[in-house]
């Protein structure tokens, strides 16, 4: 079974990219085109700019939280591999994880922030007890492939 959200990589840093121009496009037309040379609601066009500016730089905080990460995942070839790198604009550190099938010790999926970010931990069998991998943020997988992760570890499970 494979696993891979490169389309919904795609969808994410275009819908980064067209709600950045949006911003920049309110607060342009807000600001040097809108009419409010007065007050609206209280409020002047410039702090209407700053408004739009700091709503989307709330959402801009909230999404790095969820710490969207693009994932490959695959169980064949005798090994569990899970590769994964932060969309982040900050960082492109590219991280796997490789465990023989023999060795597959079980995982773990951690939710918080109300169910919005979920995480992954996989255990790797040792000689002497089990390893436990960093958690991995699993956010970005829909409904459907993140059934299909767990089941497909479930089969695996030792």
């Amino acid at each position: 079974m494979i696993i891979d959200i490169q389309r919904i990589v795609i969808k994410t840093q275009l819908r980064r990219l067209i709600t950045l121009l949006l911003v920049v496009l309110a607060i342009l037309i807000v600001v040097f085109l809108g009419s409010l040379q007065n007050d609206f609601l209280g409020i002047n066009k410039y702090q209407w700019g700053l408004i739009i500016f700091a709503v989307y730089i709330i959402s801009v905080i909230i999404e790095g939280l969820l710490e969207l990460n693009y994932i490959y995942f695959s169980d064949e070839e005798g090994a569990i591999i899970f590769r994964y790198f932060p969309m982040s604009l900050f960082s492109r550190k590219k991280n796997s994880i490789e465990i023989p099938l023999e060795r597959f010790a079980g995982y773990e999926i951690i939710e918080s922030f109300g169910g919005l970010k979920k995480q992954i931990i996989f255990y790797h069998k040792l000689k002497k007890g089990s390893a436990k991998y960093k958690p991995v943020s699993i956010t970005g997988l829909n409904k459907e492939q993140l059934q299909t992760l767990i089941k497909t570890l479930n089969r695996h499970k030792g």
